[in-house]
């Protein structure tokens, strides 16, 4: 029952974000309008989410993966090459995130936080690693890193490029996402690249945060 209180409060919790930020105060508002956690004391409150911010930004970030993956039609997509298919779910994710732009771009600022960049990395990893096994990756070892950390790279900076500009449609970032593939079109086979990427992610992120603050 834990895991259905705390998905049921951050969905309510999202409400009062873009006021609030990712704050405990934005935590206790939606306890207060939830009649599974509304008894709930700040301390209990505070131990569900093991006295984290980044955990509960961690559930967000699950909600938006189960929501890609609910939204892939696995069968209807059988056909498509493993390249298409990650380029498919990459935009499901955006597609999932189409509601939550401004509060994304809030966890993105709390993440960025130097104590918060191994929670950062997890998060990134988790998607990255949702998106490979509904294609069907059955890589191991190095390759199975590798992959993750490219796949991690090109949706992290995809998300930058869709995040720069309000008005940036999914279909403009559709090209960008198409030029990044193309990069990489041995995805998963050189670990070099993935370094590369990654790097490149960073200064995207960093260009975009600075920007916006």
């Amino acid at each position: 029952m834990k895991n259905s209180y705390k998905v049921d409060l951050v969905t309510k919790m999202l409400s009062y974000v873009p006021d609030l930020g990712w704050t405990w105060e934005a935590l206790y508002k939606a306890a207060l309008n939830s009649k599974k956690t509304k008894s709930f004391s700040d301390e209990e409150l505070h131990s569900l989410f093991d006295n984290k911010i980044s955990n509960i930004i961690g559930i967000f970030n699950d909600k938006l993966d189960e929501e890609m993956g609910a939204a892939f039609n696995a069968e209807n997509n059988k056909n498509l090459g493993v390249t298409q298919t990650v380029k498919a779910l990459v935009l499901y994710r955006l597609k999932a995130s189409e509601n939550y732009k401004s509060i994304i771009e809030t966890s993105l600022f709390f993440m960025a936080q130097p104590g918060n960049a191994y929670e950062a990395f997890k998060q990134l990893m988790k998607t990255s690693n949702k998106i490979w096994e509904i294609t069907g990756d059955t890589s191991s070892g190095r390759t199975f890193y590798s992959k993750r950390l490219i796949l991690g790279g090109i949706y992290s900076s995809t998300l930058a490029y869709w995040l720069a500009k309000e008005s940036r449609s999914i279909d403009e970032s559709e090209d960008f996402l198409d030029k990044r593939l193309y990069n990489v079109r041995t995805i998963g086979k050189i670990s070099k690249q993935s370094i590369k990427v990654l790097e490149r992610t960073k200064q995207e992120l960093g260009s975009v945060m600075r920007k916006k603050l």
